[in-house]
């Protein structure tokens, strides 16, 4: 069984996977310190869902290329691909739990639309964790075989922290109850969310104003179709009734590549 299918696999039992070694210590140490840099100067939530010492940083492709590669990294597409189809990317967000911060209230991502109870599984997260993630200092905390039943908390589940060495991502479905954990260490513990949606839905992050053509401009064509500058067939998203690539085709034309090393 590849990992592909395992994951998939997982994610019908369970509601998530860990996928474990998927960028290497370099890479993950250029996006921690950049990230670390643009967070100095973002305040703390301002309530307990979002965290009072927690810091969060959204609209992430507009601020930075380091982390492309996260976004199209070729395991995490193939798995959401499989089970979502064709996708956008909803939110991406930069999460940075402090020393004293409490545990998160279990939600599930995808309570954001208006779905029926048991409609289908239409986000995948993935959490990457820059630093390790443990038990102490602010794991996710997911609560296996929760998806699937959006209106009832799941009071009497068992919870799991997410324990995963940094360069790791948890790949979970939009209907699992999940949640940040309490870090009790002296430490902050950095991960980074991406979301992505079925191509027909309205991503929470309106990524084409926030990554303005410009900025297109400059990206790998894979990672610009995710943020949006795409066409979903036969009708949604197009400009002047075409798909949006046409606009980018001399850009491409020009050897506009993504850099996979240091992603696995």
């Amino acid at each position: 069984m590849t990992i592909a299918k395992e994951a998939c696999k997982e994610l019908t039992t369970n509601g998530f996977f860990i996928a474990e070694g998927l960028c290497d210590k370099e890479t993950v140490a250029g996006i921690r310190a950049e990230i670390n840099e643009l967070l100095k100067g973002v305040p703390f939530g301002h309530n307990t869902f979002v965290g009072m010492r927690t810091k969060r940083l959204h609209s992430l492709f507009s601020q930075t290329r380091s982390l492309d590669r996260l976004a199209t990294h070729h395991l995490v597409l193939d798995v959401i691909r499989k089970r979502l189809g064709e996708v956008l990317l909803g939110a991406s967000v930069a999460c940075q739990v402090s020393p004293g911060e409490k545990s998160q209230t279990f939600h599930y991502d995808d309570g954001i639309y208006p779905l029926a109870d048991n409609f289908r599984d239409v986000k995948i997260g993935v959490m990457w964790a820059i630093d390790d993630f443990t038990s102490e200092n602010g794991a996710t905390i997911v609560i296996p075989k929760s998806h699937g039943c959006r209106s009832a908390y799941p009071e009497n589940m068992k919870r799991v922290h997410v324990t995963m060495p940094s360069g790791s991502a948890l790949i979970y479905v939009g209907s699992l109850w999940h949640g940040a954990g309490e870090n009790r260490t002296t430490d902050s513990r950095l991960g980074i969310i991406l979301q992505y949606i079925e191509s027909w839905l309205r991503p929470q992050d309106s990524h084409l104003i926030s990554v303005p053509i410009e900025i297109a401009r400059t990206l790998d064509s894979e990672l610009r179709a995710l943020l949006g500058y795409s066409m979903r067939e036969p009708f949604l998203g197009y400009v002047h009734g075409r798909d949006p690539s046409y606009l980018f085709a001399s850009d491409d034309n020009e050897g506009v590549e993504s850099d996979t090393s240091g992603c696995e």
